[in-house]
């Protein structure tokens, strides 16, 4: 449980500092961008939430991609509650999988079904809401390949990591898409926010999604170095990704642990 208890502490001390209080991607974004609190709105639980604009624009005709899920998809389902956006989930790992199943069961069976296995956090959303959600069984690559996921190195954890962050050596494999073509296969020409938590991945379709033009209004990242560093150049690798983005029309407007919210502005 170290890995989940360390990612809740940082979630609390953020959420008791402020969005930006104690954050270690602060050296690596403009200061002046970042939103005041009172003009953020943060979404799920302390472990599974995240940080979009309070005027995001978020409407049901909104089209949210979600891309690593685990067993909290509290941020998701406050996206279709909320503002009632469509969303698609994007996981290939099979415990996430099985989560969204579950759900699916006890949201069509009218019972209760908890939060990442929390004895206090339950979901709150209707089968009408549930409609909305839809679980893709894939990973977010840089390419279309077939990709090996190493399991953390605590069995009840539940990230896994194509990058292998934790350095461990069992590992399943799952077909993995750039996001050019999750939506060419989706029939979706355009996505208005854009969620990637995938455990080290996520330079790869930084630069991809830059290369290809194809960036969401709200993009919201974790850049997992920033907790669990590959090696003495994660810093660095999070400072230039994150440069890629603003390079390419992006503003950071908010951060909360290794967490960042970009908007598009150009």
């Amino acid at each position: 449980m170290r890995h989940l208890f360390s990612k809740v502490v940082r979630s609390l001390r953020t959420l008791t500092q402020g969005p930006k209080g104690g954050s270690p991607l602060l050296p690596f974004v403009d200061p002046a961008a970042l939103h005041h609190d009172s003009d953020l709105l943060r979404l799920g639980t302390v472990y599974g939430g995240w940080i979009i604009p309070a005027n995001s624009g978020l409407t049901e005709e909104s089209l949210c991609y979600c891309a690593g899920a685990g067993e909290d998809i509290s941020f998701e389902c406050a996206l279709v509650e909320r503002f009632g956006c469509y969303v698609r989930i994007i996981d290939p790992t099979p415990r996430a999988i099985q989560h969204f199943q579950d759900l699916e069961q006890a949201v069509r069976l009218g019972t209760q079904f908890p939060v990442n296995n929390s004895r206090t956090d339950y979901y709150s959303v209707t089968d009408t809401h549930f409609e909305r959600l839809n679980f893709l069984p894939v990973g977010l690559a840089d390419k279309d390949i077939e990709m090996k996921f190493f399991l953390p190195q605590n069995p009840a954890h539940v990230s896994c990591s194509v990058v292998n962050l934790q350095k461990t050596e069992k590992y399943f494999t799952a077909p993995c898409l750039r996001l050019s073509s999750i939506m060419d296969r989706q029939g979706d020409g355009s996505i208005d926010l854009l969620k990637i938590d995938i455990e080290g991945a996520e330079y790869g379709v930084i630069e991809d999604m830059a290369a290809s033009g194809i960036l969401p209004r709200l993009l919201l990242i974790e850049f997992d170095e920033a907790h669990t560093p590959l090696d003495n150049k994660a810093n660095e690798r999070i400072g230039r990704h994150i440069d890629l983005l603003v390079r390419s029309g992006m503003r950071c407007v908010a951060v909360e642990g290794s967490n960042a919210t970009f908007v598009k502005i150009s």
